[in-house]
């Protein structure tokens, strides 16, 4: 057995230069293995730690797996502030320089294709998140209804005022729901349409606070402030009824390239 395997960290363009300065697992140099025209960022790390019966039960620590976890992220973002990349899951991993070689050659095509796919883009990830008094204030904003029907049950008599109260009840209750439904899509759409690609990971609403939106989108560095402003179009929007938005990256392109 090998003393090391080469821990793989992502696959990027052939010209990627790998900076002497940047070490990864365990302090280990990265190092770029090239097949034609993509390499692997790779590290060479002790084969019997991170092989086998062993490996396993060290993943399971959450003490030994978080530092290597935040390593490898960083491996992959630091490549990704330089261009494009295809990340890859933890603990990817071969006996050697060749196997990595040899895998760049089966599937040259398809990371050839991902590069291209990526390059000059980044993922930004938006969160929206409401209560159902929050939607409730939404709808209000949305549906003139709402505000139609209690006019009139303040302006009738009691009798009508009690069924005019019951209906509105009902509608409220309707429109809050549809009121998540239509700021999903909303937002959904006019991010998107300032993205390459998107993918929205959660669009459903419980009873209780929660996401209503959990999404990712491949935005092209020229589209970032459209992008941006479009967010802070639908925050200038929403916010006020109380809804929240959470919007994170640049991050590599995690959610755009196959699970590796």
């Amino acid at each position: 057995m090998n003393a090391t395997v080469e821990y793989v960290y992502c696959v990027v363009p052939a010209t990627f230069v790998p900076d002497d300065a940047r070490h990864g697992i365990d302090d280990a140099p990265v190092r770029s293995i090239a097949r034609a025209d993509i390499a692997a960022l790779v590290s060479a790390v002790n084969a019997t730690e991170y092989s086998g019966d062993a490996a396993a039960e060290r993943i399971a620590d959450p003490e030994w797996l978080a530092p290597r976890a935040v390593i490898h992220d960083a491996v992959v973002t630091w490549a990704a502030d330089r261009g494009a990349v295809v990340p890859f899951s933890m603990w990817v991993m071969f006996s050697d320089d060749a196997a990595v070689a040899s895998m760049l050659d089966d599937r040259h095509d398809e990371f050839r294709g991902m590069l291209n796919r990526v390059s000059g883009a980044r993922e930004l990830c938006v969160r929206v998140s409401a209560t159902q008094s929050a939607l409730a204030n939404a709808a209000e904003r949305l549906d003139d209804g709402l505000a139609q029907l209690e006019r009139q049950a303040e302006l009738a008599s009691p009798g009508q005022a009690y069924l005019l109260r019951r209906k509105l009840a009902e509608v409220r209750k309707s429109a809050t729901r549809d009121a998540a439904v239509r700021i999903v899509e909303q937002a959904h759409a006019a991010l998107s349409d300032c993205s390459r690609e998107s993918v929205a990971r959660s669009s459903t609403v419980s009873d209780e606070p929660g996401v209503i939106l959990d999404a990712a989108y491949l935005v092209a560095d020229e589209r970032y402030d459209s992008f941006r402003a479009a967010l802070t179009a639908l925050m200038s929007t929403y916010e006020p009824s109380g809804l929240s938005f959470d919007f994170t990256g640049p991050w590599p392109p995690y959610h755009f390239v196959r699970d590796r």
